[in-house]
């Protein structure tokens, strides 16, 4: 192996590292208020009953909900959220309207998509 490819390994070592250290600190979303913590709860739930198949029931790929916004004031949204540790479900209200991003990973570092749930259409 000559310099050059010994440089390019590496960077490309670098670069996996970084990637993964993002993944795993620095891309899970923290809600700040009440409302934000409900939504990201219903947000889970969502995206948990929403992606069924092979990778994700061999717990090769998974997801974090990356960000929470704010997009509207007025009104109220009602969100459905798990009623303790029951399979039921009760509905919420919060105030405003919320979009979550959700980003899907394999191998638990890597992203290769990206989905957007919203409180109300």
């Amino acid at each position: 192996m000559n310099k050059r490819e010994k440089s390019y390994l590496v960077v490309i070592l670098l670069l996996i590292g970084a990637l993964t250290f993002k993944s795993f600190y620095l891309d899970e979303y923290n809600p700040v208020t009440k409302d934000e913590k409900l939504f990201k709860e219903y947000a889970e739930n969502l995206a948990d009953e929403k992606y069924k198949g092979f990778l994700m029931d061999k717990k090769l790929a998974s997801f974090r909900i990356v960000s929470i916004k704010k997009l509207d004031d007025e009104g109220i949204s009602i969100i459905e959220i798990k009623n303790g540790n029951n399979s039921n479900y009760k509905e919420i209200q919060i105030k405003g309207k919320y979009r979550a991003k959700i980003r899907k990973y394999l191998f638990h570092f890597l992203p290769y998509r990206e989905d957007k749930v919203f409180s109300r259409k």
